[in-house]
């Protein structure tokens, strides 16, 4: 008996993620932004971090209205959205305890994505607040709008 694969995401955030650009085994080079945000805001990637731009980098959802539990708000996952606030990000990853590195921004950019090194996916930027504890699991929260 074949064991049955667990799909990564639900239909509906797969679908979204194509529609944005993804597909799988993409790869996109970080260089660019790994050498802006340290340049501008003393960021130094992490491998978490370096991982999730390789494969999600610069796609960009303008998706919104009624979610499953929250209103969705789209996001861009262009770690650049930061480079000047590293003071921000600083205080984020002081109040989580962790070193988040900034993956992108939701909400037209009314909030920071951060990233942790062990992968969790960190939300805010007067406070944060954890959004999802894998960067997959964040994706399909912000796709289908889910608190």
């Amino acid at each position: 008996m074949d064991a049955e694969i667990t799909p990564r995401w639900s239909a509906e955030t797969e679908r979204l993620l194509r529609e944005v650009g993804w597909h799988p085994d993409r790869s996109v080079p970080t260089q660019e932004w790994e050498t802006r945000l340290r340049e501008h805001g003393s960021f130094e990637i992490h491998e978490a971090a370096w991982r999730f731009l390789t494969e999600f980098g610069g796609l960009e959802s303008n998706d919104r209205g009624p979610g499953k539990t929250m209103f969705r708000v789209g996001f861009s996952l262009d770690p650049t959205v930061a480079e000047w606030d590293d003071e921000i990000f600083d205080m984020l990853s002081e109040e989580v305890g962790a070193s988040l590195y900034p993956i992108g921004a939701t909400d037209r950019r009314n909030s920071y994505l951060g990233m942790a090194p062990n992968g969790a996916v960190y939300i805010g930027m007067d406070n944060a607040r954890l959004l999802a504890e894998t960067a997959d699991r964040a994706l399909e929260k912000l796709i289908e709008g889910i608190r």
